[in-house]
């Protein structure tokens, strides 16, 4: 009882709230900035084997420094065969933790991918899906930034998706389980912090 008296006093003193450190206000004074990224493309689903359009959009959260970046993005690809719809979490981290002008950076995520099929061309046989499926999965890439200003950069970005879905068909004689392997994407990103 004792502890819990004591752990109320202090979160209830006047001294213990100024010290916690409240985003909005982070925000306010500028120690936070907001990002929002516009990323051109191309990408590549393994079992299709073939390159198309990808895009993506992203708005996140960045200390005044720049060094790291958390965001939500969506990812869109389709190569006509299969059109995917990618929402995701991520993190991205600059190297050297010294960004200024020019800075590499790694990033790592979290996803779920919602898979429309159409049709499957795999060791020259095609297969008719016409259905859909999901799956959640990690990504992890590499980037290289250019700060134009302190608002506004740009970054060339490749990203690694570990796609583990999944999807029966039937060949004609047999049930065949076809996997859909990793997604790559190669783009070109145009960001703005508020």
């Amino acid at each position: 009882m004792k502890g819990l008296v004591f752990l109320l006093a202090l979160f209830a003193s006047s001294a213990a709230l100024a010290q916690w450190n409240n985003p909005i206000d982070g925000y306010c004074n500028g120690e936070y900035h907001i990002v929002g990224t516009v990323g051109l493309g191309v990408g590549e689903l393994q079992i299709n084997d073939e390159q198309d359009f990808a895009g993506y959009g992203s708005i996140g959260v960045t200390p005044d420094v720049g060094i790291w970046q958390v965001e939500l993005r969506y990812t869109g690809f389709d190569d006509g065969s299969i059109s995917v719809d990618q929402w995701g979490i991520g993190a991205k981290v600059d190297f050297t933790v010294t960004c200024d002008v020019q800075c590499l950076y790694w990033m790592v995520g979290w996803n779920y991918g919602s898979f429309d099929v159409d049709t499957i061309e795999k060791r020259d046989v095609l297969y008719v899906v016409d259905g859909e499926t999901e799956d959640n999965y990690w990504n992890a890439g590499v980037g290289y930034r250019y700060n134009w200003t302190k608002e506004f950069d740009t970054s060339i970005e490749y990203n690694y998706n570990d796609v583990d879905a999944r999807v029966w068909v039937n060949d004609g004689v047999d049930d065949v389980r076809l996997n859909f392997g990793h997604m790559r994407t190669l783009t070109v990103n145009f960001s703005y912090r508020f």
